[in-house]
């Protein structure tokens, strides 16, 4: 569960933390001045939540228009297309809607660019035998591919990833 704080840009009222969408907009229609005028406008500060969450909200920069799309989508989803939401928005400037419709579109390795390298060359060449195996740089293939733009490294959650299709996107 995600908590956030809906800080008033008018200093002489008192924000609120909330849990949901729902509770946010209850609280937000009873949030009044001194004056009884309606507050309208609210800064969104990311105050509990795992740290996933935590990364993805800074990365998203949440704001009000925003917290509908939060609750109901991006706090349901699994850790790797968090991962993929946070390439998508904090790397290529992807819009969070934008984001949204190309997550399932990112290539995602759950290890470090050499890793992936490594893997992948696995892959392509299986039957390579290993007295040649043992003469293949793949590191210089993993930073070939990270200066060519195909990889990419992130660090998200405290884990790394390495995206496969960084170019393709």
């Amino acid at each position: 569960m995600t908590t956030f704080y809906a800080c008033p840009y008018n200093l002489s009222v008192t924000g609120f933390y909330f849990e949901s969408h729902e509770q946010y907009l209850s609280l937000s229609e009873g949030c009044a001045d001194s004056f009884g005028n309606p507050v309208e406008e609210f800064e969104i500060q990311f105050i509990d939540g795992d740290t996933e969450d935590a990364q993805l909200a800074d990365a998203l920069r949440i704001a009000q228009s925003d917290l509908e799309v939060w609750f109901d989508s991006i706090e349901e989803l699994r850790t790797g297309e968090k991962a993929a939401l946070f390439f998508l928005v904090a790397n290529l400037g992807q819009s969070l809607a934008d984001a949204l419709e190309n997550i399932d579109d990112v290539q995602l390795f759950d290890g470090s660019l050499i890793d992936a390298a490594t893997d992948q060359f696995d892959e392509l060449y299986p039957t390579l035998p290993q007295g040649v195996r043992m003469y293949i740089d793949c590191e210089a293939y993993a930073r070939d591919c990270e200066l060519n733009g195909d990889f990419a490294e992130i660090e998200f959650s405290g884990a790394t990833y390495t995206v496969l299709n960084a170019n393709d996107l």
